[in-house]
């Protein structure tokens, strides 16, 4: 038996409201029990916890809701690349100027032109709902952030529940399409490497969305296969042309060291001709100091950018000493930050788990201070405006029956080439009270879904 107790839907930020539809948890066709089988058969060996709650629904967006998702992200991540490029030195010169370790960069290839045109080819910010709208917190820009496989199954899922009412952009799709862009442009055959660790995969099922993926090139018309470092460069077609001119790289350099897995097989294949997309430079943009660079401003952005950064990026400042404006006047930056604790949020400059992140207004003083202290000691940090996430309602499942919960879920555009390619959601299913906005990696409680629009 399904019993629903419904929140009132006026409790939504209008940003996630359509009135002129019905509520999507009206139009699932299929029990608790069905819905909650269906997500653990499909969802298996992906990062979705499965031992919780569910999402019975996807979150349903206006369509100008979710368009506008991609275009913050798109306009907001060439502002970003531009600043990033604008660093003196090349792309050695841009990691000295960012603070980053050149050893947690082995694979730049040296090809200046080749990591500029592609180092923001894949890309997912994170973006809460605040008071007047998206704030963008971050970006994830690699080959390996989370999102495209949970994405594309969880749309899914929702099309067989909801007799494919909503749409969603494929992450799988258009970053095959994106793909398809540097063949034709490159005039390479189609023709890719996905390189990765099979230790990387934890078990059967993981290997099943390897497969998906793999599987997705090759209805587009690619030759794509799966390897491992130990095979190359001889797999790839070495000695000789390669047969295999591109390689995805689904893997992470300093996941590989942790692992002992060595990186110089891969070194090999990009000196034999190897184009390794997406180009290690990507890890740059990726770096929350760039993001503070574009906070604060520069003399090339248009009236338009500086608008749509102050409207969608919260204030953001690298952590060091000086004066610098914040509503309206000037302060002196530490000294700021001791006074308005509450106001602020510091993180780690590189680093993408909620370990690197602490809340102003839940943390005790003393922390707070001796953060901020070793935040300006050591300058590796940024201090972000803390924003209120704003929540709406999404009906949840334990198998048995269904319930409604406010969440305040943290959305997750992708861009592929600049493409769309679908929203990974992250919200906890019962109040953390002292998470602050803060949603990072399911091993800190969170819950998974797409987001989707009206089809």
């Amino acid at each position: 038996m399904t019993s629903t107790a419904s929140a009132p839907r006026g409790t939504d930020h209008p940003w996630f409201r359509d009135t002129d539809r019905p509520d999507p948890a009206s139009l699932r066709r299929l029990s608790a029990a069905e819905t909650h089988e269906l997500l653990h058969r499909e969802l298996a060996g992906l990062s979705v916890p499965l031992d919780g709650p569910l999402p019975a629904q996807p979150f349903v967006v206006p369509q100008q809701s979710y368009e506008e998702l991609f275009d913050i992200a798109r306009t907001l991540l060439a502002l970003v690349r531009r600043a990033v490029l604008a660093l003196d030195g090349g792309w050695p010169g841009r990691i000295e100027a960012l603070g980053a370790d050149p050893d947690d960069y082995p694979l730049l290839s040296g090809q200046d032109n080749t990591e500029t045109a592609y180092c923001s080819m894949m890309a997912r910010p994170d973006i809460v709902i605040g008071e007047n709208g998206p704030q963008l917190l971050e970006f994830n820009v690699s080959g390996t952030f989370g999102g495209p496989n949970e994405t594309h199954g969880l749309t899914e899922v929702w099309q067989h529940t909801h007799r494919e009412l909503f749409f969603g952009y494929d992450p799988l799709e258009t970053r095959v399409r994106a793909f398809e862009d540097v063949c034709a442009s490159r005039r390479l055959p189609r023709a890719i490497a996905i390189i990765g660790s099979l230790g990387d995969l934890l078990d059967t099922a993981d290997i099943r969305f390897q497969e998906r993926e793999l599987e997705q090139f090759r209805r587009r018309g690619f030759t794509a296969d799966f390897f491992e470092p130990g095979r190359l460069p001889e797999a790839l077609g070495r000695p000789g042309s390669l047969r295999y001119p591109l390689g995805l790289r689904n893997f992470a350099p300093a996941d590989w060291r942790e692992s002992g897995i060595g990186i110089d097989p891969v070194r090999i294949a990009q000196r034999s001709g190897l184009l390794l997309l997406p180009p290690q430079s990507s890890g740059l943009l990726a770096n929350k100091k760039a993001l503070a660079l574009v906070s604060e401003g520069h003399p090339w952005m248009t009236r338009a950018e500086r608008r749509l950064a102050e409207r969608h990026l919260p204030w953001t400042r690298i952590t060091l000493p000086g004066r610098t404006r914040w509503h309206g006047q000037e302060h002196e930056l530490p000294p700021l930050l001791l006074a308005q604790q509450e106001r602020f949020v510091l993180k780690k400059a590189i680093g993408m788990t909620g370990r690197e992140v602490l809340v102003g207004r839940h943390a005790e003083p003393a922390d707070w201070r001796q953060a901020v202290e070793s935040a300006f000691a050591a300058g590796d940090s940024i201090v972000q405006e803390y924003v209120e996430p704003a929540t709406c309602a999404l009906e949840l499942t334990d198998g048995t029956s269904t319930f409604t919960a406010q969440v305040a879920p943290v959305l997750s555009p992708m861009l592929f080439g600049d493409r769309p390619g679908g929203c990974w959601a992250r919200y906890y299913a019962t109040p953390k009270p002292d998470a602050g906005g803060v949603v990072s990696v399911s091993a800190y409680g969170a819950s998974e879904n797409a987001v989707l629009t009206w089809g």
